[in-house]
């Protein structure tokens, strides 16, 4: 119902700088004719040396958010190397299908993802897309937990998702933006500390400290950014709860909500436009969105058929049943 077109393969062009492996809690060193993969306790993983005469043109490495690993490209050559770390030089029967992959979010900016020149712009309508659709790819670890981390940025974090969960709107986007420039390098590579020293967080540390990457930082900013655009609690679905003035449109699609199903949502002009839930369970659900709207149409389809058509008050608590897909549209003040 609600589709994207958007690719998600943001890429630099900066031979050797650490890019996080899509799909792992692993890392690369990718020079022309060299390519190094690291553990999150910079732990050597793999190595290899590429032969190829130089300077190379148009070498340029590509971070998949779509089936997870990177690509690396120049004028003579082409490989991947896979979440595992191994390098192919192709990825037929290694990686999932793009198609499957899920989910993901616009902010309705289309440019070419140079992370170099993206880092540059700090417009957070670019930014935050690649850096939810990373953080969904990151493998979950129960040895590891970003609550253990103390001081340094997990400070920041936990002051930026009370913001969030406070729906503190106008203090959202200035706060995301110091938790992206201190917490990630621009290959959104994150780290306990701000290494470029750029005055965001107030900690001193010495470089020892670094011990290992926190790729956990990662994982939990999947749930922050979440809670910005859906919330749910119990029976009641939250739409666009905390959404800042400088998201004013954009898309989300195939986000599974546990006990409920996959929501997919549109909106413009700060304004709800569509909801598609497809149930995979039965239960009550109340639908609250946060502008002044009173009502809507519903739809609903199952096994492609249309079962259900008219117009409906907001505010109400509605029966959903599984393998059902409803549809939300039309609102009105």
């Amino acid at each position: 119902m609600i589709k994207l077109t958007q690719q998600f393969k943001p890429y630099t062009l900066i031979p050797g700088s650490c890019i996080p492996i899509p799909g792992s809690k692993f890392y690369a060193r990718v020079f022309p004719t060299l390519w190094q993969v690291f553990s999150s306790k910079h732990e050597l993983v793999g190595e290899g040396r590429i032969s190829s005469s130089g300077p190379l043109k148009r070498f340029c490495v590509f971070q998949d958010l779509h089936r997870g690993g990177i690509s690396v490209f120049s004028e003579k050559y082409k490989y991947y190397l896979l979440p595992s770390g191994r390098k192919v030089s192709s990825v037929r029967g290694c990686l999932p299908h793009a198609d499957q992959a899920e989910p993901f979010l616009s902010l309705g900016v289309y440019k070419h993802a140079d992370l170099h020149k993206m880092r540059l712009r700090r417009d957070l309508k670019e930014i935050l897309p690649f850096w939810w659709r990373l953080a969904a790819l990151i493998p979950p670890d129960s040895s590891e937990s970003f609550q253990e981390i103390q001081g340094g940025i997990g400070n920041l974090f936990h002051v930026v998702h009370q913001k969030i969960l406070q729906r503190e709107k106008t203090e959202i986007h200035s706060s995301l933006l110091s938790l992206y420039l201190a917490g990630f390098s621009e290959n959104f590579l994150p780290r306990i500390y701000d290494t470029e020293y750029q005055g965001i967080l107030n900690d001193c540390f010495d470089v020892d400290t670094q011990s290992h990457v926190p790729f956990s930082l990662l994982h939990a900013s999947f749930c922050l950014l979440r809670d910005i655009f859906i919330s749910h609690d119990g029976e009641v679905l939250d739409i666009l709860p905390s959404l800042p003035p400088e998201f004013p449109c954009g898309k989300l699609i195939h986000l599974s909500l546990e006990g409920i199903g996959k929501i997919s949502l549109e909106w413009r002009k700060k304004t709800i436009r569509k909801v598609c839930l497809h149930a995979q369970e039965n239960k009550d659900l109340f639908l609250r969105v946060s502008s002044p709207l009173v009502s809507c149409r519903l739809r609903q389809w199952k096994q492609k058929k249309i079962i259900f058509s008219s117009r409906v008050s907001l505010g109400e608590i509605m029966e959903i049943k599984a393998g059902t897909t409803y549809v939300w549209d039309c609102f009105l003040k």
